[in-house]
C-alpha cells in the first residue's frame, strides 16, 4: 500500500521533478504487482531521455546516503575490473564495476558519456529490490543500456522498470565463485558442526542461532566467523550468547584472511544464513564449493535461497529450530552441494553467460564482436581467472586515466 500511494503521488507530481522522481524511485522498490511495476515504468520512461534525463545527475537524486556512507569524493573506482579493450570499427570494450557507489563516482567525477561511447558498463547491484534512483542516473548518456547483475532472481522483472537505461543480467554476485580455491574435507574429517559466516550486524540475526543452541547438546562445536561492526564485536556476541543461555563453547573468529574463512567452510558439517533480507549472499555458494550444505530461513529474501534443494541444503522454519538443526547436522554427509554447484554456478559458467549476453547484444545492434571478455571470479574483489589476461589488458588499464580520467583502484587478490 505504501508503494501504491507513493507511486500515485509521484506520478501526479508537477513543478518539482527532483522531489517527485525521488519519491517515485523509492515507491518502485515497494512494488511487487506486475501491473503496478508496468505503470511505474511508464511514469519513468519520459525521464530517461534527454533533456529531461539530466535531472537525475544534476540534482543527484538518491545520492545522499552514498555521499555519506561511501565517500563519493573519492575518484578511484574500487571492485572494478577491465574485461575487454575497445576494438576497431566501433567494437566496444567492457568494464565490470560492482556496486552503486562506484557508478556514482564514475558519474560524479568523470565524463561518463564519453566513456560509455566506447565501453559497455557491467555492474553488480547491492540491493534487492534494486535502487532505481542510482540506476537511472545513467539515463540519457548512451543509446546502449548499462548491464546490471541481479541480487535475487525475483528482481529480473523489477529491472524492467528502469528500461531502456538498464538491462538485467541474470547473474548474481554469488555466481562468480572459483571452486578451485576450495578443498573440501571428507565428511568424517569435518570437525565443526555448525558454521555461520556473517558480519556481526544485527540483521544477520545471530540471536536466532543462540536461541536454538540453548536447546541443543552441549558438546556441539560451533564457529562464528565474521567482521565486527561498531558496538558489536566478539565480546558483545559472547555476552549475548551467555544471556540467552548458550552452553556451548563458541569459537568466534574475526578479521581473518579469506583463506582462513575458506578453511572453516571446508571443515564445517553445515553452514547457516539467518538474515531475513540481503543480496545474493556469497557465503552460500562458497559453502557449496567447500562441501558444506547450507540452511536458510524459509521466509528469507536472499538471492542464493534459489539454489537450496535436496542436494545443497535445507529451508528452515523459525519454530522448532533446534530440532531442525539437530536433524540437519545429523544428515549433513548425505548432501552433495559441491557436485551440484560445479555443474551449474561456477565463475566459468557466469563468465560464459555474460560474454554471450554482450556478444548477442552487439550483434543485434550492429557492433563488431571479434574478441571475448576475460573471464573473472570473485575472491574478496573481482579478479582475472587467468593471470595472462591481466598482462594482456594492462596497457588499456593504464590508458584509462588519460583517455577518460578513470583510475581503477588496483587490488589483485593474492593468497597469503
Amino acid at each position: 500500500m505504501v508503494g501504491c500511494v507513493g507511486l500515485l503521488r509521484a506520478g501526479l507530481g508537477r513543478g518539482r521533478p527532483a522531489r517527485y522522481l525521488e519519491e517515485l524511485a523509492f515507491a518502485c522498490r515497494r512494488l511487487s504487482s506486475r501491473p503496478l511495476r508496468g505503470l511505474a515504468g511508464r511514469l519513468l520512461r519520459r525521464w530517461q531521455y534527454p533533456p529531461a534525463s539530466a535531472v537525475w545527475r544534476d540534482r543527484q537524486i538518491g545520492w545522499k546516503r552514498y555521499w555519506r556512507d561511501y565517500d563519493l569524493a573519492q575518484r578511484q573506482l574500487a571492485t572494478s575490473l577491465l574485461l575487454k579493450a575497445p576494438g576497431p570499427n566501433g567494437e566496444k570494450g567492457v568494464l565490470y564495476s560492482s556496486f552503486e557507489y562506484n557508478w556514482l563516482r564514475l558519474l560524479a567525477h568523470h565524463d561518463a558519456r564519453r566513456f560509455l561511447a566506447d565501453y559497455f558498463l557491467v555492474g553488480a547491484s547491492s540491493w534487492s529490490p534494486p535502487d532505481y534512483a542510482v540506476m537511472l542516473s545513467f539515463a540519457g548518456l548512451s543509446t546502449d543500456p548499462v548491464f546490471l547483475g541481479i541480487s535475487n532472481p525475483a528482481d529480473v522483472g523489477a529491472y524492467r522498470v528502469a528500461a531502456p537505461t538498464i538491462q538485467a543480467v541474470p547473474i548474481m554476485a554469488c555466481d562468480w565463485i572459483n571452486p578451485d580455491f576450495y578443498q573440501p574435507r571428507a565428511a568424517g574429517d569435518r570437525d565443526i558442526d555448525i558454521l555461520m559466516v556473517a558480519n556481526f550486524s544485527s540483521f544477520k540475526r545471530h540471536w536466532l542461532l543462540f536461541e536454538a543452541l540453548r536447546r541443543m547438546r552441549r558438546d556441539l562445536r560451533v564457529a562464528l566467523v565474521g567482521i565486527p561492526v561498531p558496538g558489536r564485536g566478539a565480546e558483545e556476541l559472547r555476552r549475548e550468547a551467555r544471556a540467552m543461555g548458550v552452553l556451548q563453547d563458541l569459537e568466534i573468529v574475526t578479521n581473518v584472511p579469506i583463506e582462513t574463512v575458506t578453511d572453516y567452510q571446508c571443515r564445517a558439517k553445515v553452514s547457516l544464513v539467518f538474515s531475513l533480507r540481503e543480496g545474493s549472499c556469497v557465503a552460500v555458494t562458497e559453502s557449496f564449493f567447500a562441501g558444506a550444505p547450507v540452511g536458510i530461513l524459509k521466509r528469507a529474501h536472499v538471492g542464493a535461497k534459489a539454489y537450496i534443494n535436496s542436494r545443497t541444503g535445507t529451508l528452515l522454519g523459525e519454530a522448532h529450530l533446534a530440532r531442525q538443526l539437530e536433524q540437519f547436522v545429523e544428515a549433513s554427509a548425505s548432501y552433495r552441494p559441491r557436485e551440484w554447484a560445479l555443474d551449474r554456478i561456477t565463475c566459468r559458467h557466469a563468465s560464459t553467460k555474460l560474454n554471450a549476453i554482450l556478444r548477442d547484444y552487439s550483434e543485434r545492434v550492429g557492433y563488431p564482436w571479434t574478441r571475448d571478455i576475460a573471464p573473472l571470479c570473485w575472491r574478496y574483489v573481482p579478479s582475472y581467472l587467468d593471470p595472462v589476461d591481466r598482462a594482456a589488458l594492462a596497457a588499456e588499464v593504464e590508458r584509462l586515466p588519460e583517455k577518460y580520467g578513470i583510475e581503477l583502484k588496483q587490488f589483485t587478490y593474492q593468497p597469503t
